[in-house]
Order: C-alpha cells, then structure tokens, then sequence
C-alpha cells in the first residue's frame, strides 16, 4: 500500500512539473491570456443575473466586492511567470497548427 501511494505521489509531482511547464509555454501562456480574458469579461455579466444575486452565495460575493476578486485572480492567470534559471528552463518549441492545402 505504501509503494503504490508513493507510486502515486511521483506521478503527480511529474504531471505538476508538466504542467508548469506547458503553462511556461507559448501555447500555455496564449491558453492563460484566453482564459483570464473570458474571466474577466464574464464576471460583470454573471454578477447581473438576477438568479445568481437571490442566493447567499451571490448576496456574499457581491457585498465582499467578489467580482473585483475575480477580475484580480484573472489577472493574475494572466501575468504568471515561472521563476526559474534559464539554465534549467527546458525549451520548448511552438509549432503552429497546420494548414490543409
């Protein structure tokens, strides 16, 4: 049982690792611009749903200025930079997707 948990804490060290890794990426950081562009632009619209604003949880976000928070979060999506060497960042190269002729 230890052996497999252990197993199962080296793959997840190894696909967290991956994943800051393509998020480093080109293509990861077009995903992260996408991403907090859709936060941000959606937030002011949700918080207008008149569904959304009867609920506690509505009630809460829009007293604790949640929109803002979101639209801050986003942002911060956004702006992500890995720190690390540029000696031990690996290189990544972007290819563009391919066109049929």
């Amino acid at each position: 049982m230890n052996a497999q948990l252990q197993e199962i804490a080296d793959r997840i060290d190894t696909t967290v690792d991956e994943l800051l890794a393509f998020l480093d990426s080109p293509s990861g950081r077009r995903l992260r611009k996408v991403l907090a562009t859709g936060l941000i632009i959606s937030v002011p619209l949700v918080m207008r749903m008149p569904w959304l604003r009867r609920t506690p949880l509505g009630k809460l976000i829009e007293l604790g200025g949640g929109a803002a928070l979101v639209v801050k979060f986003a942002e911060m999506i956004r702006d992500w930079e890995r720190e690390q060497d540029a000696a031990t960042r690996p290189q990544v190269i972007d290819v563009p997707p391919v066109r049929p002729v």
